[in-house]
This record gives C-alpha cells, structure tokens and sequence, in this order.
C-alpha cells in the first residue's frame, strides 16, 4: 500500500539484524537504515559500529546502508564507511547546530563534519571515499 502513495524511495529504519536486513530487501526496501535508535529501546543492542559489518555482507551491495546512531565527527564517518556504510545519518549534531543558531548553525555543523571527513581522509591517503576500506581501521580479523 505505502509503495502505491508515492514514488519517493522507502527505506526500512531500526534494523539491526542481517536476516532483517535481507528480508527487507525480499520484501521491496529502496534502502536499509541500520540503527539501534540510540540504544534508549533496548539497553543491550550492539553499537552500529559493531552491527555494520555483517549488515553490509548480508545487504551485498543490493541497496543502499545507511547507519544513523553515534555519529558525531567526521572521523565517524570514515569509521562507519570503512565498515560498510554507504552513507550516514548525523541527527544530533545537526539538531545541537540548529538549536545553537538556527539555519547557520545548520550549515556549520555541516561543514565542520564534511571538513573532519576530508582531513581524516587525506591523512589516510584517500583521494575518494570509493578509497576508504576496512583496512583502514587495523581491525582483526
């Protein structure tokens, strides 16, 4: 029925499980939205951080991930796009900008993140995101 009201992309929030994750994808999702909703619902849920990995081997590459939960600088960003993300989601620092000086603070918030990303990224020796890896992180295997 939702997908008949309107021809924008529907993406399924709150997911934090591969096999919800591929379910979603059988059942038509534009894009999937990895998030433990801060953690509030359920004390016990994995970091995204954590979740991202094995999200994004379940997803493959069929739509879009996107992460919203613990994102606060643009070293977030590399971090969550090294892990799998194909993009984030940054609510509390944008609202922290907004509540600060309104549509200014906004953009602030904004180009601050997209500034720590591009630093991050150039002291990694990434040109492009299409260059952030999972390598990055010196993680174990």
């Amino acid at each position: 029925w939702l997908r008949s009201q309107t021809r924008l992309p529907l993406l399924l929030k709150g997911i934090t499980h591969p096999t919800d994750a591929r379910l979603a994808i059988d059942l038509g999702m534009d894009g999937v939205v990895l998030s433990n909703h801060g953690g509030r619902t359920l004390d016990t849920v994995p970091a995204t951080a954590q979740l991202l990995p094995s999200m994004s081997r379940a997803i493959a590459g069929r739509v879009p991930l996107i992460v919203d939960g613990g994102l606060r600088r643009g070293t977030d960003v590399l971090k969550a796009i090294a892990l799998g993300a194909d993009a984030v989601m940054v609510g509390r620092p944008v609202l922290h900008g907004l509540a600060n000086a309104g549509a200014l603070g906004v953009a602030h918030v904004l180009r601050l993140l997209r500034d720590e990303l591009e630093v991050a990224m150039a002291l990694c020796g990434c040109r492009t995101l299409a260059n952030v890896s999972k390598e990055l992180l010196n993680l174990p295997d």
